[in-house]
């Protein structure tokens, strides 16, 4: 039976500080962990033969997954250093005995498996590469490809003068067996775009390239991080997000999801699409406006206005404040008359005091308190 690979041991270090406490395929999206979507969209093509490559803060998956997908065959490679992409995949070579899948476990992608499958065997490819067209190619490995749709060139994250397709690598892989004679090196960091596709193409050995026919999003970035949830909401990838949906009523309109136990206030403007999770508590005057998400037990107090925001558990919003395009990670408080404005990532415990501002794309790490009165216009630590 043909197993799924899942690449989930990296760090996350573009996403900080919301990987700070968390590994990046537990960042929840729309308020279910990424790692979960990748699973629907192997499940929806009959996989259920899975293993999953760890190292940072491993203990998180694996918890996740043997809690909520009991019906599936899981093994856990654990890497006690990091050992790059194919390194990793190497260190599972004892599970594969047959054509293979390779997934990124931060990376939403909604495609037809199967049809990439079959290309794979039609093409009789040692390795088949799932491509879409990006705007922004330095950010990703390109590919060219001839009119056999064989890979002729590939290259990672190009420079501008560099650039010769924006034809990007998504991460995900249809590989056979024979890949491994490729990485010759046990327990070492080796990368498939640096190291090993360079070598496929060198020796035309096979290496072929499948133009993207579904979703796909790197979420990397605060705004890929937020692009993402909105894409749920808009149900652009499947699953729904989790809740039943509300009625609509005066003042409360389109597609609004809601969990267990929430209380509403009969005085609050709510504009789907909107995920609102357990527990919340949203108060008289508060808006809630398209594309926002709210985690469990979020508390907005009276007044307050989130508008496309992403805000994660236990967080307390106090009356007045108001938030924009921005993401909020769990357990903060945002004190009365405040604003955080578009693409601000706070981290896990930041309190924000009242009549404060935080500017757009600012950063600010876990547990930093910010006083009263405050305008944040640079990110907290410095980055440098």
């Amino acid at each position: 039976m043909i197993k799924a690979i899942i690449m989930a041991g990296g760090k996350g270090s573009r996403i900080r500080p919301l990987t700070l406490i968390r590994p990046k395929p537990m960042i929840p999206v729309a308020n279910r962990p990424m790692i979960d979507y990748i699973i629907e969209n192997l499940n929806k093509a009959g996989f259920k033969d899975l293993i999953v490559t760890l190292n940072y803060l491993a203990s998180h998956i694996k918890k996740r997954l043997k809690k909520e997908y009991k019906d599936f065959n899981i093994k856990y490679s654990l890497e006690n250093q990091p050992l790059g992409t194919a390194g990793g995949v190497k260190k599972t070579e004892k599970y594969i005995d047959d054509t293979f899948l390779v997934l990124s476990g931060d990376v939403l992608i909604d495609l037809d498996l199967k049809k990439v499958l079959s290309f794979h065997h039609e093409k009789k490819a040692i390795a088949t590469l799932v491509l879409t067209p990006v705007e922004d190619p330095s950010h990703f490995g390109v590919a060219l490809l001839d009119d056999n749709q064989q890979i002729i060139r590939f290259l990672e994250k190009p420079s501008p003068e560099e650039v010769f397709s924006n034809i990007a690598n998504t991460g995900t892989y249809i590989l056979e067996p024979e890949i491994f004679d490729y990485i010759q090196e046990k327990d070492a960091e080796v990368d498939f775009s640096k190291d090993v596709f360079p070598k496929l193409i060198e020796e035309s050995a096979g290496i072929y390239g499948y133009t993207l026919d579904g979703y796909w999003n790197d979420v990397g970035r605060p705004e890929t991080y937020l692009k993402a949830n909105q894409d749920v909401l808009q149900q652009k990838i499947s699953p729904k997000p989790p809740g039943k949906k509300l009625k609509e009523k005066v003042g409360v309109f389109g597609d609004i999801w809601v969990g267990k136990n929430v209380l509403i206030d009969n005085k609050v403007r709510i504009i789907g699409p909107v995920v609102i999770g357990d527990g919340c508590i949203i108060e008289k005057g508060s808006k809630l406006e398209q594309n926002t998400v709210l985690g469990n037990n979020v508390h907005l107090e009276e007044n307050s206005t989130v508008k496309g925001s992403v805000i994660l558990s236990d967080t307390l919003v106090k009356s007045n404040a108001y938030l924009e395009d921005c993401i909020i990670d769990s357990k903060c408080i945002i004190s009365s008359f405040s604003v955080i404005e578009k693409s601000a990532l706070l981290g896990s415990s930041v309190n924000v005091g009242s009549n404060s501002v935080i500017k757009s794309d600012r950063s600010i790490t876990n547990k930093i308190k910010i006083l009263p009165h405050s305008t944040v216009d640079s990110d907290y630590p410095l980055k440098v």
